[in-house]
């Protein structure tokens, strides 16, 4: 506690009579009415930040006791104001730091601005080296591309952030050694040498694809989803056992969806469009240097393609609510059960389970727009197999892929086999058959006809699926 001396402010505050007064006053005032403190009423320096309290006197008179205790009342009064205030202070500070906290979720929250692309499962995880940045320099001209095109934004800024510092060469790359393989690589036919037959030629077909094995799955598949190719082949007359067989070489009826992203893929080709960009497979090809003109050329014609591609899918996945980043492709950027390339998609996608969208990654859409694209490119009930084939290349232009699916469409279509069961083994006893009985047996087998299936029977197979001596391989007809 220390003491607080009371400056006089009134007129006579020079006037020596009136404080010789006032001290004699404050001499002989009785116990705890002193003056010059604020006493035991514990309020020290509440009413100043300086501890001082200021009083002003009415005369030049000194106070007597009941100005005192008027003075000790005022200073209470004043702790209480401060304590208030204090109080007041602390309440409002507590509710606008609830508010700032309250108020964050909603900002990070907030709807993307109309006309950019979705891409929330597509954000930056923490740690991420490209949190806080912009996308790479490499992006910038196909950026600026779509840009032009009505395609830009925050969203697909971020994009291109996920996709790092560098363009992969590997999709443009992969494309330009097939190119230039058939081009310049492919060998020449070998002419039959002089005396020989030469020797038919078989129907080119991806290995491994028609066995019974996957006519089964493609049975099973058929069966699981028959509502769907029952109502796709009622409406653009395709085979149920085409469709399903289309499935299993494009996706393995899903289960092989591809191992890249579309996005990144055909973001990827885009950006390359000259040599320089895919190095070391130019380096690998032999007599690129001689042909640099050619592989420019079609480097800059991918480069375009792959760019319209790229800009369907971004719309597509717009349409959708999904995260191109999160579509799974092949290398060229087909997607969904069915690989559609994106710019089919508006084109020929149908609605197929009736939700209001085309989502090609589901059974009934699929099945509907794979069927709607084979009828828009000629597809007719009852045609002949080599129209069928001339159709399915319209799909994919490849001798070995239409061939295999109508090989396989043919499994699929037959009804499963059956194993007969296996033969007993004889008894013991059976050894002392009577020769008569035998000889007996044996003319009563010799008249019985071959049963077909059996190796008996000419042209059968045996139990492993090989043909039998004498059997001729069945053949698929194709007409290019």
């Amino acid at each position: 506690m220390h003491s607080m001396q009371a400056y006089q402010t009134g007129t006579d505050a020079g006037n020596d009579a009136a404080q010789a007064r006032c001290a004699l006053h404050a001499a002989h005032a009785p116990d705890g009415q002193s003056s010059g403190s604020n006493g035991a009423d514990g309020a020290d320096g509440a009413d100043g930040a300086d501890g001082a309290s200021v009083r002003e006197y009415s005369g030049p008179e000194c106070p007597g006791p009941n100005h005192l205790d008027q003075d000790a009342g005022y200073r209470r009064a004043a702790l209480w104001r401060v304590l208030a205030s204090a109080a007041l202070c602390a309440l409002l500070l507590t509710g606008c730091s609830g508010t700032r906290q309250a108020a964050a979720p909603a900002d990070a929250a907030a709807a993307p601005p109309p006309g950019e692309v979705r891409v929330e499962s597509a954000g930056t995880t923490p740690g991420d080296s490209h949190a806080s940045g912009r996308p790479a320099a490499c992006w910038s001209p196909l950026r600026g591309r779509l840009a032009a095109d009505g395609v830009s934004g925050g969203r697909i800024d971020a994009l291109f952030v996920q996709l790092g510092d560098a363009v992969s060469p590997d999709p443009m790359g992969r494309k330009v050694k097939e190119l230039y393989t058939t081009k310049f690589l492919r060998p020449e036919p070998q002419p039959t040498p002089p005396g020989q037959k030469p020797k038919p030629a078989r129907p080119p077909m991806y290995p491994g694809v028609v066995t019974d094995e996957n006519a089964a799955k493609c049975r099973a598949f058929l069966t699981e989803n028959a509502r769907w190719f029952s109502l796709a082949e009622s409406r653009f007359g395709v085979p149920r056992e085409v469709a399903v067989s289309l499935l299993f070489v494009e996706t393995r009826l899903g289960t092989a969806l591809g191992k890249g992203n579309a996005f990144r893929n055909l973001a990827a080709m885009a950006a390359a469009d000259n040599p320089d960009m895919v190095p070391g497979y130019i380096a690998a090809l032999p007599g690129a240097d001689g042909n640099l003109d050619w592989i420019s050329l079609r480097m800059r014609q991918k480069s375009d393609w792959a760019y319209q591609e790229l800009k369907a899918l971004i719309r597509h996945a717009d349409g959708l609510g999904q995260d191109p980043l999160a579509m799974p492709g092949s290398i060229y950027g087909a997607v969904g059960i069915c690989q559609f390339m994106p710019t089919n998609i508006p084109a020929y996608g149908v609605d197929g389970d009736g939700d209001g969208r085309v989502d090609l990654y589901t059974v009934g859409d699929a099945v509907f727009s794979l069927s709607n694209y084979l009828d828009r490119h000629g597809w007719q009930p009852g045609m002949r197999r080599d129209a069928r084939y001339n159709v399915l290349k319209r799909y994919n232009n490849s001798a070995a892929y239409a061939n295999t699916i109508l090989a396989l469409a043919d499994k699929v279509a037959a009804p499963a086999k059956t194993q007969s069961p296996p033969a007993k083994t004889q008894s013991p006893s059976a050894k002392t058959q009577s020769s008569s009985a035998k000889t007996q047996s044996a003319r009563v087998k010799s008249t019985v006809p071959a049963r077909p299936g059996t190796a008996d029977a000419t042209g059968a197979k045996h139990p492993d699926g090989k043909a039998a001596a004498g059997a001729s391989a069945p053949t698929v007809s194709a007409t290019r």
